[in-house]
C-alpha cells in the first residue's frame, strides 16, 4: 500500500468554518450612562445562525462587538439596583466635569492626522465641513476612557445553540454618552 492512501484514510473532514453577522440596533438611549441587556438579540443570532441545519452540531462561539467608541460591552448580572451601583461606579472612576484635553475643541484637530480623520470620517461621507463636525462635537473624553476600560468585545461559547452563560450572567451593552442611536455588532462561528 502506498503511504499517501493510509493518509486519505479516515473520518470525512469537516466542510469548514461558517458564520453570520447581524448589527444588532439598540435605540434611544438615555441622556448619560445606561446598561442595557442584549442577551435576547444575542440568542436570536445564535438561533438564526443554526436554523435549518441537518446536522445537530450547534456548538461554536458568537463574538459582540461594540461598534462605537464611547459604548462597552460586559458579562454581568442584569439587577437593577447593581445598574445603579455599576453606573455611580462607572461616574466616580471618570468624572464628566474634570479637565480633559479631548473636550478642548476649540484647540482640535491638533495635527494633520487628527484631520486626516475627520475628513476620512466626516466629510467625505457627506457628512458636512470640518465646522459641522466641530459644532456637533461632544465633550465626551470620560466616555471614551470607559470604553477603554471596561471593553468593546466579548467572545461567548455556543454549546448545543445555546450561550454558555452562567445561571445569573447576561450580556450587557454600556452606553457611556447617551442618548443616542447604537449598533452592537455579532457573529456566530463554527464548524460544519
Amino acid at each position: 500500500r502506498r503511504r499517501g492512501a493510509a493518509l486519505a484514510a479516515g473520518p470525512p473532514t469537516l466542510a469548514g468554518p461558517t458564520c453570520t453577522y447581524t448589527n444588532v440596533p439598540v435605540e434611544g438611549t438615555p441622556p448619560g450612562i445606561s446598561i442595557h441587556n442584549i442577551s435576547t438579540q444575542v440568542r436570536a443570532c445564535v438561533a438564526a445562525h443554526f436554523a435549518g441545519r441537518r446536522s445537530n452540531q450547534r456548538d461554536g462561539v458568537v463574538h459582540v462587538l461594540s461598534r462605537h467608541t464611547t459604548t462597552a460591552l460586559t458579562i454581568n448580572e442584569d439587577e437593577s439596583r447593581l445598574r445603579e451601583d455599576i453606573i455611580a461606579f462607572l461616574e466616580r472612576l471618570a468624572p464628566s466635569d474634570l479637565p480633559y484635553r479631548h473636550n478642548d475643541l476649540h484647540l482640535r484637530p491638533a495635527s494633520d492626522e487628527d484631520r486626516a480623520a475627520i475628513d476620512r470620517n466626516w466629510m467625505s461621507r457627506g457628512k458636512g465641513t470640518l465646522e459641522d463636525f466641530m459644532a456637533q462635537e461632544p465633550r465626551n473624553a470620560h466616555s471614551h476612557l470607559l470604553a477603554m476600560t471596561l471593553g468593546q468585545t466579548q467572545s461567548i461559547p455556543v454549546v448545543g445553540g445555546e450561550l454558555a452563560l452562567g445561571q445569573w450572567q447576561s450580556v450587557l451593552m454600556i452606553e457611556l454618552d447617551g442618548p443616542r442611536d447604537r449598533t452592537v455588532g455579532v457573529q456566530v462561528m463554527d464548524e460544519q
